[in-house]
């Protein structure tokens, strides 16, 4: 179903996506900061969790509109690749860094996990951004969902090796979260993403 060229670049994407400070990341390393290396990968089972229940949706919305309407296909991937864009602008122009909270009230396994599943479904532009990401790598000639699954899980493997990579940081190393290389890192993953939604939109047009 998937080319080489296009399941390298969605990997890259993937990574590039999941690796800047976001809400769920922010509230990831807070927890991590206040309640130690295990509630922070509780929440981070919660939120993926709530990750795939986003893919989920996806895939059945995506399936719908393909199976309808074939031809609104193009123009639903050429609107997902300027939504990049512009989400790749907003990291570029993006000073914010990862926001701490040392809050030591205690919480059950069960309420960490419920609390990384809502923080996710709490900001909209995590589904937008799915609804926008995934279908560009998706072939028009094969069922969507199926293939909506597929990136769903990549896109879910990324994120747990990043945010995972997040709480070991902030369970050692506060500083290195925050500040210059926050910074930085938004700055990097907003030129990738732009680059990679105007090569996205330019094999739209091929």
């Amino acid at each position: 179903m998937f080319d080489l060229a296009s399941l390298t670049t969605f990997i890259i994407a993937a990574f590039v996506v999941v690796i800047v400070p976001g809400i769920t990341v922010s509230a990831i390393v807070s927890t991590a900061l206040a309640r130690g290396f295990k509630a922070g990968m509780l929440m981070e089972l919660g939120a993926q969790v709530g990750r795939l229940s986003m893919v989920i949706l996806v895939a059945i919305a995506l399936e719908a509109v393909t199976a309808a309407v074939n031809a609104s296909f193009f123009w639903i991937k050429l609107g997902g690749a300027a939504y990049l864009a512009w989400v790749g602008w907003g990291y570029l122009s993006s000073r914010s860094s990862i926001s701490v909270d040392k809050s030591h009230t205690e919480r059950t396994a069960w309420r960490q996990v419920v609390s990384g599943f809502f923080v996710l479904w709490s900001n909209p532009k995590a589904f937008l951004f799915f609804g926008a990401f995934l279908p560009q790598f998706v072939n028009p000639m094969h069922p969507a969902w199926p293939q909506v699954l597929v990136l769903g899980l990549i896109e879910m493997g990324a994120a747990l090796i990043t945010d995972t990579g997040y709480i070991v940081i902030a369970s050692r190393a506060r500083h290195l979260l925050t500040g210059q290389l926050a910074l930085q890192v938004n700055r990097a993953a907003g030129a990738i993403l732009i680059g990679a939604a105007l090569w996205l939109a330019l094999q739209h047009q091929a």
